[in-house]
């Protein structure tokens, strides 16, 4: 069946090298005696199905740079769970489930070696309950906009079309133009900005790549930084090293930064506990 013509992607599109695109789909993500599949088959057996695939996240913000894919994440206008029936089918004899969290709409499908690749629903802020991102189950979507507006940075919000000859676009109108000035804009609907708390923690990785900060990014920071630190308590434990790696100067430079705007000495505390469990972990 091939993919749905009724939704337009109507947004600015920016011209990527396909080379690096190539590439990135290139990745192996799974591989036994029986199957090598790379990311390009994992796509084109969900357009074949008529679903309409995009890759996310980093990777067509890196692809736009002219850089290859660290890895791949890929979101879709069917549940998940759909997904997962399409990729049985097409790929018999195989289960390689590595996560799946229903409440948003994830499902990693791979090999551990390779890490896998993300599936994930199109989403809405709509969807949030209760002001409360964890208790939050979001359903499938079909509009780019909407999910542009659950993420958090212009620079991040960039949508690959795999189906109809690919395209590579910015719903918000405004990623190319920051992405050039390095500038880093919240793009946030204002109900993910308050139902979540690691937000400062991903501006913080961000200012540390170089980027400047714009006044609604200051503004948060300013408004929310001892609320996020607070709210995320003990999970910054698994939340630094996941996000920054191993220890290493980053680690440093992320705790100068981020202590620049603690205002109460809750949020100190809290990060000296986090920084001293870690530092026994040996993490």
């Amino acid at each position: 069946m091939p993919a749905r013509e009724d939704m337009k992607d109507d947004f600015p599109r920016h011209p990527v090298e396909p080379g690096v695109v190539e590439e990135g789909l290139g990745r192996v993500i799974y591989q036994d005696d029986r199957w090598t599949l790379r990311v390009r088959e994992v796509i084109s057996a969900l357009v074949e199905a008529g679903r309409r695939v995009y890759v996310v996240g980093g990777t067509p913000r890196d692809w736009l740079c002219g850089l290859p894919a660290k890895d791949i994440d890929l979101s879709l206008d069917a549940p998940v769970e759909d997904a997962h029936r399409v990729l049985r089918q097409a790929f018999p004899g195989i289960e390689p489930v590595l996560f799946h969290n229903p409440r948003f709409g994830v499902l990693r499908w791979g090999d551990a070696r390779s890490g896998g690749i993300d599936l994930n629903i199109l989403r809405s802020p709509e969807d949030i309950q209760n002001d409360d991102m964890w208790t939050t189950t979001f359903v499938s979507r079909d509009d780019l906009r909407q999910d542009a507006l659950t993420r958090d940075f212009s620079v991040n919000a960039f949508y690959y079309a795999c189906h109809g000859g690919g395209a590579l676009m910015d719903p918000l109108g405004c990623g190319l133009e920051d992405l050039r000035s390095r500038t880093l804009r919240l793009i946030c609907h204002p109900r993910i900005l308050d139902a979540g708390y690691r937000l400062s923690f991903r501006i913080i990785q961000f200012l540390g790549r170089g980027y400047a900060p714009a006044p609604n990014v200051e503004e948060y920071l300013r408004r929310c930084v001892d609320r996020d630190v607070q709210g995320m308590g003990k999970r910054l434990e698994m939340w630094i090293p996941n996000h920054l790696g191993p220890r290493s100067d980053r680690w440093e430079e992320f705790r100068r930064r981020l202590d620049g705007w603690i205002l109460q000495e809750a949020s100190r505390k809290v990060l000296d506990e986090v920084f001293s469990a870690l530092e026994r972990a040996g993490r």
